[in-house]
């Protein structure tokens, strides 16, 4: 059987991408997705934790391959924003596959969740309107795309750049990320 190595950043990239797949079925399945939809942003409090807890153990993968266990700061964020990146290209075509497929009507539910917080605000049936069209124009694909990728990136950027201020690891002395040349042969 042939086994092709996977990079580290990449691995746990699809990881945190299954995990969101995982998290959106089944908010989908208990109904936060459809007539519980105003109960949905609650699942960021699950899917925060979820996403540094990967990026943790991500980076720490990283520095644990190295032949001296070290990492540098700037190694530690590259390989968080690299696992985000990743996770975040697979989670746009399974939203769109989600949104596509499995549940078409979100946009209806989410514009129906919203249209009674705008009325309990006060708005007029214009604004309703106006504010209903860029509801729906941001949940169409390549809005919501462009949303997961910067967002996904963004904040797996500033999660790194803290994890890796505690995961950087400098080599050991004399190990060997430090070699030395050898002495000048002497002649006889």
């Amino acid at each position: 059987m042939l086994v092709l190595p996977m990079n580290t950043a990449l691995f746990y990239g699809i990881v945190l991408a299954l995990a969101n797949i995982v998290l959106s079925l089944v908010s989908y399945f208990l109904g936060f997705q459809t007539d519980k939809i105003a109960l949905e942003p609650w699942l960021a409090l699950i899917q925060i934790p979820l996403c540094v807890a990967v990026l943790w153990i991500g980076i720490r993968a990283a520095r644990e391959e190295a032949k001296d266990k070290s990492i540098t700061y700037g190694r530690g964020v590259k390989t968080g924003f690299l696992i985000s990146l990743y996770s975040a290209l697979m989670t746009i075509v399974y939203t769109v596959i989600h949104m596509t497929y499995i549940n078409p009507a979100y946009a209806d539910y989410k514009v129906d969740a919203m249209r009674q917080k705008w009325m309990a605000a006060g708005l007029h049936d214009a604004q309703m309107a106006a504010a209903e069209k860029v509801m729906r124009f941001m949940l169409s694909p390549v809005p919501l795309a462009i949303y997961i990728l910067i967002v996904g990136v963004v904040f797996g950027v500033v999660v790194s750049l803290i994890l890796a201020a505690f995961l950087k690891r400098k080599p050991a002395a004399g190990g060997p990320a430090i070699l030395t040349p050898p002495p000048p042969a002497q002649a006889v």
